[in-house]
């Protein structure tokens, strides 16, 4: 099977390039990295260039000119550029699992969107870690038992939450989610009236469960460990808390792939 992973970016080419080499490490090999640029200039494009070479998968690049925190859109041109016809989202600042892929194509099923889990990497080991060791696969050491236990009692919760039908839940974030591309594309992808950090994802899940699609955790399968950063400076204001919550969103969002 043939997937398409899509990374979204801003400006972390260290962090980029420490994803990049877990997805070299790969058990599935059949698949793409699209990459999704929010605007980086620090570097981003030319460790790209750099990687397209050395990879053995293809990555393609796209990247929109910095007006803040536009992440949807960015997704939304990545999708437009995506090959096949799954599609796995995630971010450059997460290093999957050696089996990451491989997971989400095991349990790809017709009617069903995946979410899987992920470890949150400290600050002292985030920025300590090396290409070298990402390509040892040593970052995988730091998935505990303790880690697996808080994985497996989120897909109790999951599975709770799916079977009574819960609003908003089961919580799947942006890291670690993917779907089949004609789906997505029938509910017009990702809401791009969603700007600044926060609820694109949420938005997305709700109305592909509208769509018909039921959500299904993985979180114990596939996973990606999440290096440390700062939170983004919009996070505290939530700006699209009251958006998210309006009573009227439709399945098919209106400023999407299709305008």
């Amino acid at each position: 099977m043939h997937v398409s992973v899509l990374l979204s970016t801003y400006n972390r080419a260290d962090y980029l390039e420490l994803s990049l080499l877990g997805y070299m490490r790969q058990t599935h090999k059949d698949f793409e990295v699209v990459i999704a640029d929010d605007g980086s200039t620090d570097g981003t494009k030319a460790l790209i260039e750099r990687y397209q070479k050395l990879a053995s998968f293809p990555i393609r690049h796209v990247w929109q000119e910095n007006k803040g925190y536009r992440r949807a859109k960015i997704l939304n041109e990545a999708m437009k550029l995506a090959s096949h016809d799954y599609l796995i989202f995630s971010d450059g600042d997460c290093i999957p699992k050696g089996d990451f892929v491989e997971a989400h194509v095991r349990n790809c099923q017709k009617g069903y969107f995946l979410g899987g889990g992920h470890v949150r990497l400290t600050k002292d080991y985030s920025a300590d870690l090396t290409a070298g060791a990402v390509g040892q696969g040593l970052y995988e050491q730091t998935l505990t038992p303790e880690h697996l236990w808080n994985l497996r009692l989120k897909q109790w919760k999951n599975l709770f939450y799916t079977l009574v039908g819960k609003k908003r839940r089961p919580k799947f974030i942006g890291l670690n989610i993917s779907v089949d591309k004609r789906s997505v594309f029938e509910i017009n992808g990702f809401d791009e009236n969603y700007e600044g950090w926060g609820q694109e994802d949420s938005d997305l899940r709700e109305r592909l469960k509208r769509w018909g699609l039921r959500p299904r955790s993985i979180l114990t399968q596939a996973i990606v460990f999440h290096l440390y950063h700062e939170p983004h400076h919009t996070k505290a204001r939530r700006p699209n808390l009251a958006y998210s919550r309006r009573s009227d969103i439709p399945i098919r969002c209106v400023n999407g792939l299709e305008k």
